[in-house]
């Protein structure tokens, strides 16, 4: 099922291949761009080298996975994300492209949802 395959690649974001160089590069388009949770544009380049950079990895929670068709070989997937410890509670999206066999991630946006239902 598609679902199930954007949230597998989705989630491989939040856990260790965070910081796989190799990984990071075929999954991240080469125009991906990203608005962070406090506001910021950053670009691929500033993305990769402070994910690789990280010495701790995040405690991410997710639920609630949407996918939005905007095309055959285009797609958003919408879902909610906290730390482990239930603070920092985001709307996320990421917009996706297929290239032949494969989805990148070529735009994603964490925006603050301080009212959210716990995860």
């Amino acid at each position: 099922m598609l679902l199930d395959e954007m949230v597998k690649r989705e989630r491989s974001l939040h856990g260790a291949r965070r910081r796989e160089l190799a990984w990071l590069e075929q999954i991240l388009h080469p125009d991906f761009c990203e608005i962070t949770r406090s506001g910021h544009l950053v670009t691929r380049a500033q993305t990769i080298a402070a994910l690789i950079k990280e010495e701790t990895l995040p405690e991410m929670l997710s639920r609630d996975f949407q996918l939005v068709s905007t095309g055959e070989m285009s797609l958003i997937l919408l879902y909610q994300s906290c730390d482990a410890d239930g603070s920092r509670a985001a709307m996320r999206a990421s917009h996706w492209l297929r290239e032949g066999q494969n989805w990148r991630m070529v735009f994603h946006q964490g925006t603050p949802a301080e009212n959210a239902a716990p995860l």
